[in-house]
């Protein structure tokens, strides 16, 4: 199943009682604070559905510059995301934009303990091998501080008051997240499983097709490490169409 505008818009005008839910269950997770604030926000998180259409409809309800230059981030990110570290497309400065609708992947890092975030970073390193090896196979090589590169994990995020959280309620919280999501059941497992729980891909899909948005990034991926040229880029993102004005 492949989503287009239609189908985003349907879904935004049948989730409302689930984006409801999902605020609830973030309720069960700890304020905090960091001192680093911001400089972990590295890379977009992977997401369930109805986290992605919560901002989707932040997206929506935001003035057409916002919109422009929001999916303008969210499009560079996808087609460089392969060559480059780059800045979260949310972030601005040092605030996030959507930080009272952040993902869960935002709202635990920094709460695990640092047994399971590592874990976590070792399953991610083998995807992101697994990805190499992909590239590889269409003649393209990554570089390899990309492929390597994982946050670390951060000792400096501090609970606010007196309540504490361990890697089983953050499991609990996450697992509530997924079955929140899991409600729309076709549409979750294809975020998940055609789009890889990630925003960018989807904008960027609904932009320009699903296969058109692969061509692109491929050939972006493969003219930036061979000639270190990003016309491509540069002419895909001139003509960006603000996809949000319809979703008010």
């Amino acid at each position: 199943m492949v989503f287009s505008s239609q189908t985003i818009h349907q879904l935004l005008s049948q989730s409302s009682e689930q984006r409801q839910a999902l605020r609830q269950v973030y309720g069960r997770l700890p304020t905090t604070r960091c001192r680093r604030r911001t400089l972990c926000c590295s890379l977009l998180p992977e997401m369930t559905l109805v986290e992605a259409l919560s901002v989707i409809q932040l997206l929506a309800n935001m003035t057409t510059p916002n919109q422009i230059k929001l999916s303008r981030g969210l499009v560079h990110y996808f087609f460089l995301n392969a060559v480059e570290i780059a800045f979260c497309p949310f972030l601005d400065g040092d605030a996030c934009l959507i930080y009272a609708d952040r993902f869960f992947g935002c709202r635990a890092y920094g709460l695990w303990s640092r047994r399971y975030y590592e874990e976590q970073v070792a399953r991610s390193r083998e995807a992101k091998r697994l990805n190499q090896q992909q590239w590889e196979g269409l003649g393209v090589s990554l570089p390899q501080a990309v492929v390597d590169f994982q946050l670390p994990y951060c000792s400096q995020v501090e609970i606010e008051g007196d309540v504490r959280i361990d890697d089983q309620e953050l499991l609990n919280v996450l697992d509530t997240v997924e079955t929140i999501s899991g409600q729309f059941e076709a549409w979750h497992l294809s975020f998940r499983q055609r789009y890889f729980s990630d925003l960018s891909f989807l904008l960027a899909s609904l932009t320009f097709g699903m296969a058109e948005a692969v061509r692109l990034k491929f050939e972006t991926v493969r003219d930036i490490l061979s000639t270190g040229k990003r016309d491509r880029l540069a002419e895909a993102v001139e003509g960006l169409p603000n996809l949000w004005m319809g979703l008010r």
